[in-house]
């Protein structure tokens, strides 16, 4: 993402921010779908 941004004459920081958060977001919903189906036995 990086050499995009900067390829477009963007700010990597900034361009990759809603990238990052998303990913973040992702995982943790992941990890506590997974962590509720084991407990509940699903």
């Amino acid at each position: 993402m990086p050499l995009i941004a900067k390829s477009i004459g963007v700010d990597p920081a900034v361009f990759s921010t809603p990238f990052i958060a998303t990913f973040c977001d992702a995982t943790g919903l992941l990890v506590y779908f997974t962590i509720a189906t084991r407990v509940l036995g699903l």
